[in-house]
């Protein structure tokens, strides 16, 4: 049941792809803007915003995918799954993996820009590592989508996950590095996890080295977020 669940998400997938797209143009569209024109000629700082919005962009597919569960929910489909086999482990672990799916794209289109844009150079492992970092930093956020459709009304789930989305990314230091910020914004960006994202996805950029600390705090992000995921699918189910 959860590999028949899996491939239909993935079709479904295939079939709309609205997320995808939008994920794909918002982060490019701003990397040209910052990159382009904000920091001039300083290649240090064009790597730097190229990662960041290659998170951004990864980071808002998958909260985007994720919150499409409160769609479901008003149409139904949460009292369909409840007759079936599906675990709601398996179902949590479906809509993350489909999450990262989404995630690929706009990280790949966005390193495109970069490179033929911006002529941002980088090594091969640092191409690597950093796309790995960008890649996977979504997982967090995958469970936070998850989180946000079942806590959110349909009607209202995409202003819910845009706001939230911009306000993570802006203290998470994704458009205006934290070092600049005022010293009680510094505190409330190492309270969220994309700051400790963007710490993962950057890290390669420092020498190839990857930050451990940052690591583990973003796995603590996403083991929490899972289980708040799993949590809410079992209240909902059990309502329907």
């Amino acid at each position: 049941m959860n590999t028949t669940y899996l491939r239909m998400e993935i079709v479904r997938l295939v079939r709309n792809k609205r997320v995808v797209i939008f994920s794909m143009l918002m982060p490019a569209l701003l990397l040209l803007i910052i990159g382009g024109v904000s920091v001039g000629d300083d290649s240090d700082a064009k790597q730097y915003v190229m990662v960041s919005m290659a998170l951004f962009g990864a980071m808002t597919a998958a909260l985007t995918s994720g919150s499409t569960i409160a769609v479901e929910r008003g149409l139904g489909w949460n009292r369909t799954l409840r007759l079936t086999p599906l675990s709601p482990g398996g179902y949590v672990v479906n809509k993350v993996i489909v999450a990262l799916l989404v995630a690929i794209p706009p990280v790949i289109f966005t390193f495109i820009v970069g490179a033929v844009g911006l002529h941002v150079r980088l090594t091969a492992t640092e191409w690597l590592l950093c796309f790995i970092g960008a890649w996977l930093s979504a997982l967090p956020f995958a469970a936070l989508g998850v989180v946000i459709g079942y806590l959110a009304k349909p009607d209202g789930v995409q202003q819910v996950t845009a706001l939230l989305n911009l306000t993570l990314a802006a203290f998470g230091g994704l458009w205006v590095p934290v070092e600049v910020m005022p010293h009680f914004m510094q505190q409330i960006a190492r309270l969220t996890p994309s700051f400790w994202t963007g710490e993962v996805a950057r890290s390669p950029l420092d020498h190839g080295h990857v930050d451990g600390q940052a690591i583990l705090v973003l796995g603590g992000w996403t083991v929490a977020l899972a289980l708040v995921a799993l949590r809410r699918f079992r209240v909902d189910t059990a309502r329907a």
